[in-house]
């Protein structure tokens, strides 16, 4: 395990913003994960697990602790229909594969540019699709060891998993279905087609905002509340979709965090609707950015 110091988190990030890591480590296998984790624990630092960061602003400052980056977790195997995947899988990636097995499933989460184990976290989906919704099993590293939980034992609910165990998720077991490669890989390649085609391209996080529950979608309310094109310093609500917020190319992440306020409290005023942020933030976000 090659434990690092004071890593700059922008180059981990889609919006390329972000401040160091105290400690910083990139396990090649479940072992190392371990000894990482169980570092952590000796010297009482809190850990932050990151896999793509593609739904992620990292404070200027950094984090005061310890990240492990989760990529290098990324075995496949696929049986049948069953696909076992660790955690630092990316969603494209095993959308391919899975299509050239003539496996369908996840046409609709192909262009979602995270990693299994955020997207279980999360239940990420797009198209009317969650990735819950084919999840058979997931591993967790927890007090106990590695410990395998059904998917009935686990709560998917709207961008967000309700998990029994704290610990980081190791391996996800997904029940796809066969079908012809062809209409399948059309399939994909037709959502993929209209994401590009409907959101922004370059440094952004994805959706900012959740939607809300019976309500007009956050990218509509945040238009409509007339923040689209608003920019602070380097960082501006897509000209695209106003639920997107792009790094222009020299943002701080105290100007996206000022732009994620502003859209708050303008579409609160105008349709009293408190939005929740989708993006997860690292560090002191509480204090001053």
């Amino acid at each position: 395990m090659e434990l690092l110091r004071n890593i700059p988190l922008a180059r981990y990030t889609t919006w390329g913003v972000g401040g160091p890591a105290d400690f910083f480590v990139e396990p090649a296998n479940e072992r190392e994960l371990v000894e990482a984790l169980n570092f952590a624990e000796e010297h009482g630092l809190e850990i932050f697990f990151i896999g793509s960061g593609s739904n992620l602003l990292v404070h200027d400052d950094g984090f005061r602790g310890m990240v492990v980056r989760m990529n290098l977790l990324n075995g496949i195997s696929i049986d049948g229909t069953k696909v076992t995947v660790q955690a630092g899988v990316k969603l494209p990636r095993l959308a391919r594969i899975t299509v050239d097995m003539g496996l369908s499933g996840l046409e609709e989460l192909a262009g979602i540019p995270g990693t299994v184990g955020g997207a279980i976290v999360q239940n990420a989906g797009a198209y009317g699709r969650e990735i819950g919704e084919l999840v058979n099993w997931i591993e967790i590293y927890g007090d106990a060891g590695v410990e395998r939980y059904r998917s009935d034992a686990l709560k998917f609910l709207y961008r967000k998993t309700i998990l029994p165990s704290e610990g980081p998720i190791l391996r996800v077991q997904l029940e796809l279905k066969k079908g012809v490669v062809e209409r399948i890989r059309s399939r994909m390649r037709e959502l993929l087609i209209d994401r590009h085609r409907k959101q922004p391209r370059g440094r952004t996080a994805g959706s900012v905002f959740k939607n809300p529950k019976d309500a007009h979608p956050a990218g509509w309310l945040l238009d409509k509340a007339g923040v689209k094109r608003l920019k602070v310093g380097g960082a501006e609500y897509s000209r695209i979709h106003a639920n997107f917020i792009v790094n222009l190319g020299d943002a701080t992440a105290s100007d996206i965090f000022r732009l994620i306020q502003i859209g708050k409290r303008r579409v609160l005023e105008q349709f009293g609707i408190e939005l929740e942020t989708e993006v997860v933030m690292m560090g002191d976000f509480d204090g001053p950015v």
